[in-house]
């Protein structure tokens, strides 16, 4: 009998053990990660609440105080280097005037603004702090569709929250109403993000940043599914345009662009619908005058195929103006190479197909 019950609870032990998943990394890479994702808050200071009582940021703020000023936001960010350099999304200052960094430990620390970069909704901010933890870059181009993420951030009041999932999908677009990017060119994932988490990591498997979480869709406001997040490529752009010219420098063709789909692509006698159809460009910018014309659609950009609009937006925002970059286009059937020089982006809006809605609903502070 006593055998019997040794042999019982062997069995079971090793049923347990059965039972728990092997480690896949993920727990690694969460706890490297963590300590760098910080606690982003915006607060109006009381002197712009008297200049301006009424004014419609005022009369909308929530009913927080801290005795320095009234708190406009609370979400993510996301330390990338060692002397205290925090990236977020712009969205997330939301008109305030004072920010406030709380770190993993506790610790709080006043940030000061360096700089916006708009076209692509990042904001880069400074804390002065000793013995910080940073995030390493990662390059998204390496994860593959269906590769699992983890996404770190301060969802509903939560810190330190960990979610994962998988990479859903590369160089989406969404809705003029739901971003304040004008890039438009965002990587999806499952991993669950909800309010609190704008301007929170979305990191592969080695714990090092692949994306900048800034927005959902969802019919209620809460995660249903589907996140969003910068590239990796846009945000250490804005990172180091700001730190060495004051603004971000995105390159820019001067045209609106859309995806093509199989209808155009025999409408106009291209060989594939696998490119980018040119809309509309401006005359005599960089690429109208580097040839391209409406309704051509650009396949390659140098030795890159282009299958989407926001790919292309995202390539071209991460050059330099002044950058050459060569064009392979078809038009009516007959395939060019053309040579451009990038201009830089001023983030002409005559040229969007809308303008941003100011109520940005599923955009989560």
């Amino acid at each position: 009998m006593k055998n019997l019950f040794i042999y019982s609870f062997l069995m079971l032990s090793l049923t347990l053990r059965a039972q728990v998943p092997a480690n896949n990394g993920l727990s690694t890479a969460a706890a490297r990660a963590l300590p760098a994702v910080v606690i982003v808050q915006s607060f109006l200071s009381d002197s712009i609440l008297t200049v301006r009582p009424q004014s419609p940021l005022v009369k909308t703020l929530p009913k927080i105080n801290n005795g320095s000023g009234k708190l406009v936001a609370s979400a993510s960010g996301v330390i990338i280097s060692t002397d205290g350099y925090i990236i977020t999304n712009a969205h997330v200052l939301a008109g305030g005037d004072s920010l406030n960094i709380i770190l993993q430990n506790r610790r709080s620390y006043r940030a000061n603004l360096i700089g916006t970069d708009d076209q692509a909704d990042l904001a880069l901010l400074k804390i002065t702090a000793p013995g910080l933890s940073y995030i390493e870059r990662g390059d998204p181009g390496t994860v593959a569709i269906g590769d699992e993420v983890l996404a770190i951030g301060n969802p509903l009041e939560l810190t330190s929250t960990v979610t994962a999932g998988i990479l859903s999908a590369r160089y989406r677009s969404i809705d003029d109403d739901l971003t304040l990017s004008t890039v438009n060119s965002f990587l999806q994932t499952d991993a669950a993000i909800n309010e609190g988490m704008s301007g929170s990591a979305l990191l592969n498997r080695h714990g090092q940043l692949i994306g900048l979480n800034a927005a959902i869709i969802s019919p209620s406001g809460t995660f249903a599914g589907y996140g969003f997040a910068i590239p990796a490529p846009l945000i250490y752009k804005a990172y180091h345009d700001l730190l060495m010219y004051g603004r971000v420098r995105h390159g820019c063709l001067e045209g609106t662009f859309t995806d093509l789909d199989d209808a155009q692509a025999r409408r106009l006698g291209a060989s594939t619908p696998n490119g980018v159809l040119v809309e509309k460009l401006i005359k005599d910018g960089a690429g109208y005058n580097a040839g391209l014309r409406k309704n051509d659609v650009i396949t390659l950009i140098g030795q890159q195929p282009v299958h989407f609009a926001a790919q292309l937006r995202e390539i071209i925002a991460v050059r330099d103006p002044g950058d050459r970059l060569v064009l392979t286009v078809e038009r009516a059937g007959v395939m060019l190479t053309l040579t451009t020089i990038l201009s830089e982006n001023n983030d002409r809006r005559d040229l969007a197909k809308g303008t941003h809605s100011p109520g940005l609903k599923q955009v989560q502070h």
